[in-house]
């Protein structure tokens, strides 16, 4: 059977195709027919561009915000560490210590706050560093908050003066009032014990100091000022002292060595 030529109808599509193309580019050249859809797609082009623009903007901006806002962070806590340290220094005259009777800060490592403010056992462990006393008493910024009862290998363990094992030797010197103050298992508050028949209204807001006895504080180290006072047994009154200084406000200690 001989080949059949191709008709003129089957090429007839491919002819108008071409035709189609030929009369569009002849339109965009002639009138810019299509100018419109070229400005949208560069003006979309450029929306994106703008907005990936401002992402890229915004988050520059917030690493930098959030770097400076690091960096205050930082500067306050090490003018906070300075002011602590200072605070300590104006207080060793006070203490009567020596400049080298005292260690450098010493980093709370563990200090359990649910236990300091629902029980009896106040207890703070804080990391040693070269120069680390075995013997003596912890200040923070506030004043004396306890002493050195443990060497533990990479710490010491301090008990503060309102742990119900604690008890520190105080007194006042306008009625003359000593005792050993023992520590109440609420936060801040120690208790002394007179044999003396004081008048309340007197004795309320009277401050207490550290008597030097038993070789562990320095003497006149303030302590706390009296805020009850009430007769507990024939003979026998029992005056609540609140501690001057607080545990909770530094995050780290100063170790004393006693003079």
């Amino acid at each position: 059977m001989a080949n059949e030529t191709p008709r003129f109808n089957s090429r007839l599509p491919y002819v108008i195709a071409c035709l189609f193309g030929l009369t569009l580019f002849f339109l965009d050249i002639t009138y810019q027919a299509f100018d419109p859809l070229d400005r949208i797609k560069i003006s979309s082009k450029n929306f994106l561009q703008s907005g990936l623009n401002n992402l890229r903007n915004s988050f520059a901006s917030f690493q930098m915000n959030f770097s400076e806002k690091q960096l205050l962070v930082n500067e306050n806590k090490s003018l906070k560490e300075k002011l602590s340290i200072l605070s300590v220094i104006a207080q060793q005259d006070k203490f009567n210590s020596r400049v080298d009777h005292v260690s450098p800060p010493h980093r709370i490592i563990n200090f359990d706050t649910d236990e300091y403010f629902c029980c009896s056992n106040h207890k703070m462990f804080v990391e040693k560093n070269k120069k680390s006393y075995q013997k003596g008493f912890a200040l923070n910024s506030t004043g004396l908050i306890g002493q050195i009862i443990k060497d533990h290998p990479n710490s010491f363990e301090l008990i503060l003066l309102s742990d119900v094992d604690h008890k520190i030797p105080i007194y006042n010197k306008d009625f003359e009032i000593h005792c050993n103050a023992e520590g109440s298992g609420f936060e801040r508050l120690i208790i002394c014990k007179s044999f003396k028949d004081l008048d309340k209204e007197l004795i309320i807001g009277q401050e207490f100091y550290t008597s030097g006895f038993g070789g562990i504080f320095n003497k006149d180290m303030p302590v706390g000022k009296a805020i009850s006072f009430i007769q507990a047994e024939d003979n026998e009154y029992l005056i609540s002292i609140e501690i001057f200084a607080n545990p909770l406000t530094d995050e780290k200690v100063f170790l004393f060595k006693p003079t």
